[in-house]
């Protein structure tokens, strides 16, 4: 019977996927890593310093910050900054010394020669 073969490899391409899935392992407990802070009074968990901060004044106003936290946040943007800053001292893919200037019509005159379209140069 030929879809008895078929069937057979379609089984083994499936368990090949299957064991290709499990050895990548889950990302179930992704999102709870991502969670790095904590709010000591409620225990809810947050992915930032400043949505730590959000939480004290909106949830516990009359609890007052937990130390460090302020430092912590001036770090996180400063270091945010930085980052932004190295990304705007490299220059983007085309920029620089290859770049080709404007009013390239010798390339373009090559080109329309190359496919005998313009005007052919003596």
């Amino acid at each position: 019977m030929v879809r008895g073969a078929a069937k057979a490899a379609s089984q083994e391409k499936n368990a090949k996927k299957q064991a290709a899935a499990q050895k990548a392992g889950s990302q179930l407990g992704m999102g709870d890593a991502a969670m790095s802070t904590q709010c000591a009074i409620c225990m809810v968990k947050m992915p930032t310093l400043q949505n730590l901060k959000d939480h004290y004044v909106g949830k516990h106003p009359k609890e007052c910050l937990p130390a460090g936290l302020e430092d912590g946040i001036k770090a996180a943007e400063a270091k945010k900054k930085a980052n932004e800053e190295k990304k705007k001292g490299k220059a983007p893919p085309g920029d620089g010394p290859g770049k080709k200037k404007k009013g390239g019509g010798d390339d373009l005159s090559l080109l329309m020669e190359g496919l005998n379209t313009g005007k052919k140069k003596k």
